[in-house]
Parts: C-alpha cells; sequence; structure tokens
C-alpha cells in the first residue's frame, strides 16, 4: 500500500466501506433476500440516523457530505448500481 496520510486513509476506508454496503444491499436485492423497497428503506434509514446525530457533531460540513451521497442512492431507480447509472449518463 501506498505511504498515505491519515486523512487519506480515513477517506479510503469511508470508501471501502461505502461501496462494501451498497454492494451488499445490491446483492440482497439481486438475490431476492430483500425488496427493492426495503432496500430503499435501509437508505432512508441510514439518511434519517444521519440527520438525528448531526446535532451533537462539530464537523456539520461531514454531515452534509454524507446525506448527499446517500441521497443519491435513494435517487437511483431500484436495483440499479452506480456503475449502471454513470453508463446511462454517459459519464466514465
Amino acid at each position: 500500500m501506498k505511504n498515505l496520510s491519515g486523512l487519506d486513509l480515513a477517506i479510503a476506508s469511508s470508501l471501502m466501506a461505502g461501496a462494501l454496503q451498497a454492494a451488499l444491499i445490491q446483492s440482497m436485492i439481486r438475490k431476492k433476500l430483500i425488496t427493492d423497497e426495503e432496500g430503499h428503506e435501509i437508505y432512508e434509514q441510514a439518511l434519517l440516523m444521519l440527520e438525528t446525530n448531526q446535532a451533537a457533531s462539530s464537523s456539520p460540513d461531514v454531515f452534509e457530505a454524507a446525506r448527499e451521497l446517500i441521497e443519491q442512492h435513494l435517487r437511483r431507480p431500484s436495483g440499479q448500481t452506480a456503475a449502471e447509472t454513470r453508463r446511462q449518463s454517459g459519464a466514465s
């Protein structure tokens, strides 16, 4: 692994955790372990938890960024991956 700063390691860790969680939810939907609606509810619950805990935080910008990322998942058609969304929008 490259020699990264503490901040870069924290960002990488967060990216990895978020990607794994999103992949897990999408996999559960594809395998019909949960419905599209239940997958959507997971993101809604995460959003509510962030909003509830934001008041006690000294970093409101971080919470706002996290909320925006979750809201992106909520706007995505059910079961669609981020890569599929990017392909459809023409982004790389």
